[in-house]
């Protein structure tokens, strides 16, 4: 029977209804990207042209959209990942560093396409999340993982990484640093562009300009005005030690479960004290957070500043920055759980994840270096040299978690140090 033209005028509906659930997850993989994580539906419907009532048609909840921003944002991973393996079969073994830094590449540019999804997934699993949400954000990226591993060793004379540089360890320090490019690099525009390449020459060509001896790096002045603000944090003592309590116990509610949905209640009841004592010795939980993080901000400026006014070399300092940041992973991570969920929650405009003053003292340290002849130069502005190194100074925590501080911290120095790669003969 021929169709009507009321029929023929109808357009259809799932085709639509498909672009439209495109266009929602467009615009709330932007605003979460450049808002922060607290745009709600209301804000994503607004900007669609959508009203509440016809929004659920498409999407259940605000969950549901990050759910699918990250399911792609894994795909995506998963493509590229495939792409590199299939690289290396197909046209035969390209020069390890060029396999590396284009693979390197092609995840910095994945995660600068899903800024939302990796906002989501890089550290702790949103406060909050239901199960389906938290399994996907635990979930490792191994197929990038794999990847790169596949890519590190394929060179089976074992010519290109020094003796001694584990290449699954490295793999996991290139991929996770080219991964936070999305989060620290991708906001700067076109100036962004070279750090993938920096990142990689940080880890695989080393900072220092001759092999450093690490003998010298442990006795230096920096290394001790380290190691004596470590031995600090262990011996600093509160004034009272109900109150020292209360803030260890909110410290661990806000990093687990989220300083939103924590409530005053919530840490006297975990703390084991009754509400009213809680609420006699903090007013509120705003005032509890400002008491954690001031306390972890204060030690670390008075470790980084004792590691930059020392007499060591730039070099010396560097190495201690270094220890330093591990050693902070270590003592104060719900702090740094804790600050990277604002940074989520946080829109673009205010979205910090370095002090404007340490990258300054980090620019002056390069400059005195690359003076010196000591560090390496790079067809860079200093001031994203600066960033990258910053960035180079933290180890990820995953592998932290794994291997220990002392292997971290010897893979620390043998990349950001010295270079996992063996060095051209002058």
């Amino acid at each position: 029977m021929p169709e009507t033209a009321n029929n023929l005028s109808q357009p259809p509906i799932a085709p639509v209804r498909g672009m439209r659930r495109t266009e929602i997850l467009e615009t709330a993989a932007r605003m979460f990207a450049t808002s922060g994580m607290r745009t709600s539906l209301k804000d994503i419907g607004d900007a669609c042209g959508i009203l509440p009532g016809s929004f659920y048609y498409h999407f259940a909840s605000k969950e549901a959209i990050v759910i699918e921003l990250v399911r792609r944002y894994q795909a995506d991973l998963d493509r590229i990942a495939s792409q590199a393996l299939d690289g290396m079969s197909e046209a035969g073994l390209s020069p390890l560093r060029q396999r590396v830094m284009e693979f390197s590449r092609a995840i910095a540019a994945c995660t600068v396409r899903h800024p939302a999804a990796l906002l989501m997934t890089l550290f702790e699993p949103p406060s909050g999340a239901g199960t389906e949400l938290q399994c996907l954000v635990q979930q490792t990226p191994t197929a990038i993982h794999d990847a790169m591993l596949a890519l590190l060793q394929a060179d089976h004379r074992g010519a290109d990484l020094r003796p001694g540089i584990d290449p699954a360890m490295l793999g996991d320090r290139l991929c996770e640093s080219m991964m936070r490019h999305g989060v620290t690099d991708f906001h700067l525009g076109p100036q962004a562009q070279s750090l993938p390449d920096l990142r990689c020459q940080i880890l695989l060509d080393g900072l220092a300009a001759q092999v450093p001896g690490k003998g010298a790096l442990d006795a230096s002045d920096a290394r001790r005005a380290a190691n004596d603000a470590v031995a600090h944090w262990n011996r600093a003592v509160k004034a009272s030690e109900r109150v020292a309590h209360l803030l260890r116990v909110a410290r661990t509610e806000f990093a687990r479960r989220g300083y939103d949905l924590t409530t005053l209640r919530d840490i006297a009841a975990a703390s084991g004290v009754s509400a009213g004592t809680a609420y006699r010795l903090f007013s509120s939980k705003e005032d509890m957070l400002a008491a954690i993080i001031g306390h972890f901000e204060a030690q670390r400026s008075a470790a980084w500043d004792s590691i930059l006014e020392s007499s060591s070399t730039p070099l010396e300092k560097l190495d201690a920055l270094i220890w330093l940041h591990i050693k902070l992973q270590e003592r104060f991570n719900d702090e740094i759980r804790i600050q990277f969920s604002f940074v989520r929650l946080a829109p673009l405009s205010k979205r910090s994840i370095v002090m404007p003053s340490r990258l300054h003292d980090l620019e002056a340290l390069l400059q005195a270096g690359l003076q010196s002849g000591a560090f390496r130069h790079r067809d860079v502005p200093i001031e994203l040299y600066a960033r990258c190194v910053y960035e180079a100074l933290w180890t990820p925590d995953t592998l932290l978690k794994r291997v220990g501080t002392q292997v971290a911290y010897e893979l620390a120095r043998d990349t950001v140090l010295t270079g996992a790669l063996v060095r051209e003969k002058p």
